[in-house]
């Protein structure tokens, strides 16, 4: 693979930017900050969809940029002779993914996670591996060499992905461990031998006792149902007497009720007898009243009459007292309307002279305004003279100060012997424009403020009579209110004098007599006390009718309950009923049934029996079962132990062969430029199977630790170089031409860092480009070619 263009928008801090890579030492220069690292984040995005932190959503639009705006990361490289591009963007708030992947110019696949599948088949390497393999960081190369045996072969075994060949092995042999216990653990809990035969034979005899005791419920069983046959015989004769008895109970009960009936009809027939007479003599009595009720009404006409009467009485009393007040009311009004009448006569008069007073203070008030606008003019125009007299005698004191050497005030030249005229000729301005513009300018100011003074004088003197105006016109409308509430009173007591009249002149024609009155109230009250008797009386003997009736009734019903009673009896008699022979059915009955609940007893307690030996074999054979399926669990478990002790031996070959391929090729790749590196001061590097580092010097083996820190430098440099081409034979991917190194001058001094760019350009003829990012700006000219950031 090799990298051509990268094109972003919107992406981290880049708003728009656009690089071609070109092939051979490439240089990524750039302050701290500047967005190199930025760049290969981009590419490790557009290929696998993927920032080195997955939770990248969070900043991966630009700051500046707004939701609206798309994110975009084009990718165009070429890989075996092919050129392919892959596009990425993200749109809107939620960053929605979507990507394109093109080959040769045609789109052949499209969607995030299908375009994600197609790279990683292509360059067959996921995108750790992707990480491992291409991208190499100066922490990388110093921990080679730097780091403690355990530290260091577990970071090359992790760039190496054989960190997950390590983690199934352990979980391997957990996983076997928890098998011996589980097995160890189970077989506590399995039957011995004995106990397997013991619980058999206690199966066969438990099961002989229940099938006894099964036979012997059938026996039983046969008898209680030959016992119930006989209750229910039993039981249909004793329902036929009950039957029997319960008839004549209720036929005696029925004829007992009928004799009581004609007993209560005997009592009702004689206390009907006995009212009737009563009714019959008070019959007698009202006769003898009848005069009374007529008398009472005609007397009580006669009362309602003068209580009529008496009231109209009481009405004219009423309405000639009004007439008395309202005569009062009348003449009293008809002076208050005269009165008011006088009083607003002044309204018209009034009213004129406030209409002039009102236009004579606006003519005041307008040519106070006037006079007042004139005065501020004069005593502006007397401000600005007073200011020339002032600026013209400070020019004089200038003048005289400074003596005849001083410049003139309007030419600036010296005045030497023009100084007196000078002098004089300011003096002479300064007395005109006294005595000419201000003096005058005063004396205009003094008569236009005498002026000011009289107008607002007049002002304030028609104000005041305005005011008494007004004042006037104010009470002269109350007086004008108080007329009008005057006159609609005096229509008010006037149209009801007439109205009284009138109705004391309909009223006349009646007349009342007290004493009359009086004497027919006495005779009511007297005569009230027999008028209620005789109501009394009348009420009660409108119940004579039915009274005869209900004894005619009550005769009537006397016959039939006595037919009716001789019919029961003879109902009785027939009703043939043994008591004796009840009371004996009723002791066989009992008995049988006490037979039945003995023998149903005896028939539960052999089931009971035959339960408890059913729970008793149920539970032999639950625990013969439960033994069964523990026996094929730690069977189970022993073949996986089995399968697991397998898997292990050929993990274990399998990483002896890994590791016997994985560490001479890493030394052969790192031996073959280390040596071309050092032009052949140190032949091999040798990498042991547990990743321990040695340099031969002169056919001898050194430790790493040995040499010059240049030496190691370039010792890690190649190391890692050899491990990024193994791991790309191990993956497939052999086709992936370029690497990038992230910051590997680290804190070197300039002839190290000389060194290790020497290397490079040593090496860079095995690698289609070299990526190295780099903030030192002093080294951009031993690159070929240089992307300054």
């Amino acid at each position: 693979m090799i990298l051509s263009k990268l094109h972003l928008e919107n992406f981290k801090r880049y708003t728009s930017f656009d690089i071609e890579f070109g092939e051979g030492l490439i240089g990524i220069i750039g302050k701290n900050g500047s967005g190199k690292s930025t760049l290969f984040e981009a590419i490790l995005f557009a290929l696998y969809g993927e920032l080195r932190n997955k939770k990248f959503k969070e900043v991966i639009r630009n700051a500046s940029a707004s939701d609206k705006d798309a994110v975009l990361v084009e990718l165009d490289f070429e890989f075996e002779s092919i050129a392919y591009k892959v596009m990425r963007e993200f749109r809107g708030k939620a960053l929605s993914a979507n990507a394109k992947l093109y080959k040769n110019g045609e789109l052949t696949t499209s969607g995030a996670r299908e375009v994600t599948v197609a790279i990683t088949k292509l360059t067959k390497m996921s995108k750790e591996a992707f990480l491992h393999t291409l991208f190499a960081s100066q922490k990388e190369l110093t921990s080679l060499s730097t780091l403690k045996n355990e530290d260091r072969k577990k970071m090359i075994r992790k760039l190496l992905g054989l960190e997950k060949i390590d983690f199934v092995e352990n979980e391997l042999i957990e996983k076997s461990r928890e098998l011996k216990r589980d097995i160890a653990a189970s077989a506590e809990f399995l039957l011995g031998e004995e106990e397997l035969k013991s619980k058999t034979a206690l199966i066969k005899e438990t099961t002989a006792t229940k099938q006894a005791f099964e036979k012997e419920v059938k026996t039983k069983s046969t008898e209680l149902e030959t016992t119930k046959k006989q209750e229910l015989h039993v039981k249909s004769e004793l329902e036929l007497f009950v039957k029997t008895k319960e008839q004549k109970q209720k036929l005696i009960s029925e004829l007992s009720l009928i004799k009581n009936s004609i007993t209560s009809n005997l009592a009702t027939q004689t206390k009907l007898i006995e009212e009737l007479k009563t009714l019959e003599t008070k019959a007698k009595e009202l006769k003898s009243l009848s005069t009374i009720k007529k008398e009472y009404e005609s007397l009580h006409v006669k009362l309602k009459e003068h209580e009529t009467l008496k009231n109209i009485q009481i009405k004219k009393r009423g309405l000639r007292k009004e007439q008395t007040q309202l005569r009062a009311q009348y003449t009293k009004a008809k002076a208050d309307i005269a009165n008011l009448e006088e009083q607003t006569k002044p309204y018209e008069t009034l009213l004129g002279q406030k209409k002039e007073n009102e236009a004579l203070h606006v003519k005041l008030k307008t040519e106070l305004l006037g006079k007042q606008t004139e005065q501020k003019q004069l005593q502006n125009e007397l401000s600005a003279e007073q200011r020339v007299v002032s600026d013209t005698q400070q020019k004089i004191a200038k003048l005289q100060s400074l003596g005849r050497e001083s410049n003139c005030p309007t030419c600036t030249r010296q005045l030497l012997d023009e100084y007196d005229n000078v002098i004089a000729s300011l003096n002479d301005i300064v007395q005109k424009t006294q005595s000419q513009k201000i003096d005058k300018t005063k004396a205009k100011l003094e008569l236009l403020t005498k002026q000011i003074a009289e107008l607002e004088l007049q002002k304030e003197q028609t104000q005041k009579a305005l005011h008494v105006n007004e004042t006037a016109l104010s009470l002269i409308l109350s007086k004008q209110k108080d007329l009008a509430n005057a006159k609609e009173h005096f229509t008010k007591v006037s149209e009801q004098g007439k109205r009284n009249k009138e109705e004391l002149d309909k009223l006349a024609q009646h007349a009342y007599d007290e004493a009359l009155h009086v004497s027919l109230q006495k005779s009511f009250l007297e005569l009230k006390p027999k008028y209620e008797a005789v109501l009394s009386l009348e009420t009660e003997l409108k119940r004579e009718q039915g009274v005869r009736e209900d004894l005619a009734l009550t005769c009537k019903s006397a016959e039939a309950l006595h037919v009716k009673a001789k019919e029961k009896e003879l109902e009785v008699q027939k009703t043939l009923y043994d008591e004796p022979k009840h009371t004996a059915k009723q002791s066989e009955y009992d008995e049988l049934q006490k037979q039945k609940e003995k023998q149903y007893s005896v028939i539960s307690e052999l089931k009971e029996k035959i339960a408890k030996n059913e729970g008793e074999i149920k539970t032999l054979q639950n625990a013969l079962e439960n033994n069964d399926i523990q026996l094929k669990k730690v069977q189970s478990k022993k073949d996986d132990l089995q399968d697991y002790e397998k898997i292990k031996v050929s993990l274990s070959e399998f990483k002896t062969k890994l590791n016997s391929k994985i560490a001479p090729r890493i030394s052969q790749i790192a031996s073959q430029m280390y040596a071309t590196i050092t032009k052949g001061k140190y032949q091999y590097i040798e990498v042991n199977n547990d990743f321990d580092f040695f340099i031969y010097d002169e056919g001898k083996c050194y430790p790493i630790e040995r040499f010059s820190g240049g030496e190691i430098d370039l010792a890690n440099l190649v190391l890692r170089i050899a491990i990024s081409k193994t791991l790309s034979e191990l993956s497939g991917a052999s086709s992936v031409g370029f690497l990038v190194f992230d910051e590997v001058f680290g804190s070197q001094d300039e002839n190290r860092r000389m060194e290790i760019l020497e290397a490079f350009h040593t090496i860079k003829e095995q690698y289609r480009q070299i990526f190295l990012i780099s903030h030192e700006m002093e080294i951009k000219e031993m690159f070929e070619r240089v992307v300054e950031l």
